[in-house]
């Protein structure tokens, strides 16, 4: 449950998850509300049908009376009243099947239609069945829904079919409707072809284009930041994050980065210059005290004891304080590599196993045993020459405090996403409370001649930090100390 909540809680940090969602989002939203909208125009549709089939019904009941009392001589009278009846997009064709025949004969209609108009009403209405229908049953109203191409004009659509039967045959009265006055869904065409839809997508397509487009120019200008960092970490040149960038509303962000990083670089720069001049301004003095003392020693008489002592003192003095020199300019070049934080591939593995093998010597020497479980092919991001500084001074702290004829166990693995390093010696240990101290500066818990400095530690943590990654230590529970370091796993560099 915990590693689920924390993959969530980093999708719900990831811009570009976000800019996914959004994508989806996108895709996704247009096609409900599209479904939704699709229904209710059908909806819509089939209600002003069920109107124009309504009008239709009551337009040809109004016209069936006048065809009970049909003859030769009221002729005249039936197209005035179909005009009458007419208006508005409506219109009405009336029809006539002589007893005993089976075809329809084209009577009138409302507005007038060409001969050529009607022969071709007639074979479309053979072709959709609706005279057969009239003739198995010539009597009331039936609704329809058919549309009708019409020859040079606006395509019509058949609404309502209104039969009689009479002594003479059998009457029947068409009501169409102009398309061009009825909704194009009535008639047929799809909704998305609506000018409605098709102008409301245009204005939607428009609109995701230019929201994806500025989450992807965000996305496009952190990614190349991130190049650029990641350059900038591997020491490959000195990458600029103004030349990376492409969007206008960064640009005195990354100018400010670049100016940071070339401040950072100034200050790094300075700090071995100054470290080197000042070791330098100092070791001549004192290499000149150092070369004085033999004078003065050969002209102090043998039996002088006490100035005799005051040389020694003076020659110790000077020699501790050549040491502390060379111990500050350590510090220096530890905390510049620091600040520089490269980060390329190293095989690890590799580099352990060429320092353990000349370690083992060293070690046999004091009689130690050095014992070694390196695991193969575990390459980390981070500094060779960092990382070959912090298992040096972990072996050698190692072996300071290991009891002769013991050993002191060095291991790589892998831990998740980390490689651990973890040196252990079978000495004293260390007291709990002390277990973050020894990572303090000039801290050193040997007993000797003065010339460590408790620096060891202190630059293995640093280093460790400044790849990424982190450096505790840990009484073992069958004694002795052991120093573990995490760095994060890279790719092979080969």
């Amino acid at each position: 449950m915990a590693t689920l909540t924390k993959r969530l809680r980093r999708l719900n940090q990831s811009f570009a998850a976000k800019l996914a969602v959004a994508a989806l989002l996108f895709a996704v939203a247009p096609i409900l509300v599209y479904q939704r909208l699709a229904a209710a125009e059908d909806q819509r549709n089939a209600l002003l049908l069920r109107l124009a089939q309504e009008q239709g019904r009551l337009a040809g009941e109004a016209v069936l009376p006048l065809l009970d009392s049909f003859t030769v001589r009221t002729a005249s009278v039936l197209e005035p009243a179909l005009r009458r009846l007419t208006g508005d997009g409506l219109g009405l064709k009336v029809l006539f099947r002589p007893k005993g025949s089976t075809d329809f004969l084209f009577i009138a209609s409302a507005p007038e239609s060409d001969p050529g108009n009607a022969q071709a009403l007639m074979g479309q209405l053979v072709s959709a069945g609706v005279l057969d229908r009239l003739t198995q049953s010539c009597q009331g109203a039936s609704p329809a829904a058919l549309r009708l191409p019409r020859p040079g004009g606006e395509d019509e659509f058949l609404t309502q079919v209104s039969s009689r039967a009479v002594n003479s045959g059998c009457w029947a009265v068409l009501t169409v409707q102009d398309t061009a006055a009825l909704p194009r869904g009535l008639t047929g065409e799809p909704f998305w072809r609506t000018p409605q839809v098709q102008a409301a997508a245009a204005i939607y397509v428009i609109l995701a284009v230019l929201v994806l487009s500025l989450f992807t120019d965000v996305w496009r200008g952190l990614r190349h930041f991130r190049q650029a960092a990641r350059r900038q970490l591997a020491g490959e040149g000195q990458a600029s994050f103004v030349r990376q960038n492409s969007l206008t509303e960064l640009a005195e962000v990354a100018m400010g980065i670049d100016t940071l990083l070339a401040a950072r670089r100034q200050a790094e720069a300075l700090l071995r210059q100054v470290s080197e001049e000042n070791a330098h301004a100092l070791k001549g003095p004192l290499a000149v005290i150092a070369q004085s003392l033999e004078p003065v020693r050969r002209a102090v008489p043998a039996d002088n004891v006490r100035a005799g002592r005051a040389l020694d003192i003076i020659a110790a003095s000077v020699e501790k304080l050549d040491s502390l020199v060379s111990a500050a300019r350590r510090v220096d070049r530890a905390i510049a590599q620091v600040m520089e934080r490269p980060r390329r591939p190293v095989d690890w593995s590799r580099l352990m196993d060429t320092l353990c093998h000349g370690t083992a010597r060293l070690a046999e020497d004091r009689g130690l045993r050095l014992e070694t479980a390196i695991t193969p092919d575990i390459t980390v991001l981070g500094s060779a020459e960092m990382l070959e500084t912090q298992a040096e001074n972990l072996l050698d702290n190692a072996m300071d405090f290991a009891p002769a004829g013991s050993a002191v166990e060095v291991r790589l693995e892998r831990r998740g996403h980390n490689a651990c390093l973890v040196v252990r010696d079978h000495g004293p240990g260390i007291d709990p409370d002390r277990l973050e101290a020894v990572f303090e500066r000039h801290l050193s818990s040997r007993d000797g001649d003065g010339s460590h400095y408790g620096l060891g530690l202190w630059v293995v943590r640093r280093n460790a930090e400044a790849m990424g990654g982190r450096a505790w230590a840990e009484n073992h529970g069958s004694g002795g100390l052991a120093v573990s370091v995490e760095i994060p796993l890279g790719s092979s560099p080969g």
